[in-house]
């Protein structure tokens, strides 16, 4: 009888066992964050869709940062955030891991949140079997659904209308964006119906190195008379949304440049086109002036919008400076040496 009980006492504890923890995914490629206390289970598990949280309209639920995931301590974010490098220090609120993916590479993806009621970042970083961070990019500011002066009560407009990323295979993530204008109701968070809009997809190939490789743009649908203007001052800044390491992105950044001028007079005042080109070099300096350096003057579209401000020049000597090729470090230096004070553009 007694061991009967037993017997019984047993099995209800295998069964409770089963019931709790039957959500783990047990994947080897996962393996790294039990180590820092995190189980994957599979709530964790990135679809094919993963939304970028809207916090400011449309959703009532997501009004203050209300967005589902799985919180990581400082610790975590230490171990799987900060290696990416200081733009992905960010402590503007609490951190989210937002799911997972095994690229079926060897290589594995997660998605970060982290923001607050004034604004957040969405993080891809993609990782080795042991954790190591091996690339990141990082899609914030595709949250804004609207780009005003909060202070002027007639600047109502709402310009981006959806953010979403779609996965496909092992080994492809595209980003979506829908963009246009119509008026913003911030009282009743709603938006009206759009005087123009536009969608276009931005496709990444994530390689065997864990890279995100971006292969460009293409226009999904346009609807309406389009402001060209707004829509490639977006453009541009989705662009940065590319690999830390990846060198083909310098490749992409220049055949983009024929359609920013399409679009802008290289001599308008206010195109944000050279802003977003000092963002890349920031991203990857060494990446940028090798590149720049290897093409010369031989279409090269990029060096008529590269100059950075007086204050930064210095640094910007020293990075050339790091550079194993003389003739390289000699011309980069004589460029930089004939820029004046006088900024590309009032981004600048």
């Amino acid at each position: 009888m007694k061991a009967n009980l037993i017997s019984i006492i047993i099995l209800i504890a295998a069964l409770f066992t089963a019931c709790t923890s039957g959500n783990k995914v047990e994947n080897p490629h996962f393996a790294f964050f039990d180590t820092l206390g995190i189980t994957i289970d599979e709530k964790l598990l990135l679809g094919d869709t993963l939304a970028l949280p809207d916090i400011y309209c449309g959703d009532p639920q997501q009004q203050d940062g209300k967005v589902e995931g799985q919180p990581i301590d400082h610790d975590q974010y230490m171990a799987l955030v900060v290696p990416a490098g200081k733009d992905f220090e960010d402590e503007m609120g609490n951190w989210l891991l937002l799911g997972v993916r095994d690229m079926d590479n060897g290589v594995t993806l997660a998605a970060y949140f982290t923001g607050s009621g004034v604004g957040y970042c969405v993080d891809l970083i993609t990782y080795d079997r042991n954790g190591h961070v091996l690339d990141a990019v990082n899609a914030r500011e595709l949250h804004l659904v609207w780009r005003c002066d909060l202070s002027n009560p007639d600047d109502d407009n709402a310009f981006t209308l959806d953010s979403y990323i779609t996965f496909e295979g092992a080994d492809r993530m595209t980003l979506h964006r829908v963009m246009g204008r119509c008026l913003m109701d911030f009282e009743n968070d709603l938006k009206g119906k759009p005087e123009w809009q536009q969608a276009w997809q931005q496709t990444y190939v994530i390689d065997a190195k864990g890279n995100f490789v971006l292969q460009g743009q293409q226009l999904a649908d346009a609807q309406g008379k389009v402001d060209h203007y707004a829509v490639m001052d977006f453009r541009t800044w989705d662009m940065l949304v590319c690999s830390l390491h990846d060198t083909s992105i310098m490749d992409t950044w220049n055949d983009y440049c024929t359609q920013v001028e399409a679009i802008y007079d290289p001599d308008y005042e206010f195109n944000p086109f050279p802003w977003d080109v000092t963002n890349l070099y920031k991203m990857n300096p060494q990446r940028f002036l090798r590149w720049m350096a290897a093409h010369g003057d031989q279409g090269n579209r990029l060096m008529r919008y590269f100059k950075l401000p007086p204050g930064d020049r210095p640094a910007l000597l020293k990075e050339i400076a790091r550079l194993e090729d003389t003739g390289a470090r000699t011309w980069l230096a004589s460029i930089v040496n004939s820029w004046d004070d006088k900024p590309l553009t009032k981004h600048l």
